[in-house]
């Protein structure tokens, strides 16, 4: 939605990235502040005292919210867990961790850390705010702004609408009794939806009665949120089926091959259009020169096709995102969606021995559900090295 991140900082390794997204509802509220809630509670200050304070306490919001994440992403570190990247969006920011916690007590720890360190600012920024009051109103009304969002956003985030934090606690608290991750996951995704579903439902009751800005924004979160628990449910299933594969497992060795002065109207005919391939490897006795897709037959005119070569408009092989034998399966579906890839190359000791492709994968995915629906939870996953039972 509205474009990629872009990196701005990188802190204890962590790289902080910006959503477009954040942009626009950081205009949003240096616009409300400056525009309306600042100048309702102070008068007389002059038209650029309003709009500094209010860009500045917009600004401030957000290194809170920055805060906020850094709190998780530490506590995460401090516990084995990478964490590559904290990215901040429309609904505040996210840490992204590299894996799922190992208990309830590591996912309760990092999941807690952000709303008391949001409490924790709201206490510092309400006692500035008692410093200020009658000696320096602009300071003032920035720090009473700050406590009064960040005690806010305390609460907020501990309600149990996964996957906000209050939601990561329930799942750990569930995760604790159960002994069972994948329970404990279904348990506050569907606490998860319901919260969607409230405030959906809310959002509409707040629209009718007038209240329209304020409907509208309960009723975008709402949708948020329903759509949020319903992808962390999928990822936890993704998990549990691709967690022991790897890129040898879901590979396919039968890839088709042309040769280099093959036109590429044969291509579509026999391959693409014939068989239902997407990608189709040039190799040359033996040796891959590259791959031919559909993205790259699409930038030659239709015309052209029967006079046209498979090597003049294939990606090199120089070019060509590849992965290891050994690669785990779920890195390469994040690959594939990170890179909007359809297939990806496989190479063992520089040789192209497989390609994986987005469909074989999530037809994986699809056949292990169907047939084993209660897969196995990750704390049961077998150690490596050691086939599973």
């Amino acid at each position: 939605m509205f474009g990629r991140s872009f990196r701005i900082a990188r802190i204890r390794g962590i790289d902080i990235e910006i959503h477009p997204s954040w942009l626009a509802i950081l205009a949003l509220v240096a616009y409300t502040l400056s525009d309306g809630v600042f100048p309702d509670q102070y008068e007389g200050w002059s038209e650029a005292t309003y709009w500094i304070g209010g860009t500045g306490a917009a600004v401030l919001l957000f290194v809170t919210v920055l805060v906020h994440e850094l709190a998780h992403a530490i506590v995460a570190q401090r516990r084995g867990l990478p964490v590559p990247k904290i990215t901040l969006f429309i609904f505040g920011g996210v840490s992204h961790l590299s894996r799922q916690p190992k208990s309830a007590g590591e996912e309760f720890a990092i999941a807690a850390a952000g709303p008391a360190t949001s409490l924790v600012i709201a206490v510092v920024t309400a006692a500035l705010w008692a410093l200020f009051r009658d000696a320096n109103e602009q300071a003032e009304a920035v720090a009473g702004y700050l406590a009064t969002v960040n005690f806010l956003l305390a609460i907020f985030n501990i309600l149990p609408g996964f996957p906000l934090d209050g939601g990561r606690v329930l799942r750990s608290i569930a995760w604790r009794r159960t002994k069972s991750f994948r329970r404990a996951t279904r348990i506050a995704g569907s606490v998860g939806e319901s919260m969607g579903y409230l405030m959906l439902i809310g959002g509409v009751l707040l629209l009718l009665s007038g209240f329209a800005l304020n409907g509208l924004w309960l009723m975008f979160i709402g949708w948020f949120l329903l759509g949020a628990a319903r992808a962390e449910s999928q990822n936890m299933q993704l998990e549990s089926i691709l967690a022991n594969l790897r890129a040898r497992n879901v590979m396919r060795e039968d890839f088709p091959s042309v040769a280099p002065g093959i036109s590429i109207q044969e291509v579509v005919d026999r391959l693409m259009v014939g068989e239902g391939e997407r990608a189709v490897v040039v190799a040359n006795d033996g040796g891959v020169l590259g791959i031919i897709t559909v993205n790259d037959v699409r930038k030659v005119p239709r015309d052209e096709w029967p006079n046209v070569p498979a090597q003049r408009v294939m990606t090199p092989r120089e070019r060509v995102v590849t992965v290891p034998v050994d690669q785990p399966a779920l890195e390469i579906l994040h690959l594939l969606g990170e890179r909007r890839l359809n297939q990806v190359p496989v190479l063992e000791e520089g040789r192209m021995v497989g390609l994986v492709t987005r469909r074989e994968l999530l037809e994986r995915v699809q056949l292990a559900e169907s047939l084993a629906p209660d897969v196995p939870n990750l704390e049961d996953e077998p150690k490596p090295g050691v086939p599973p039972a």
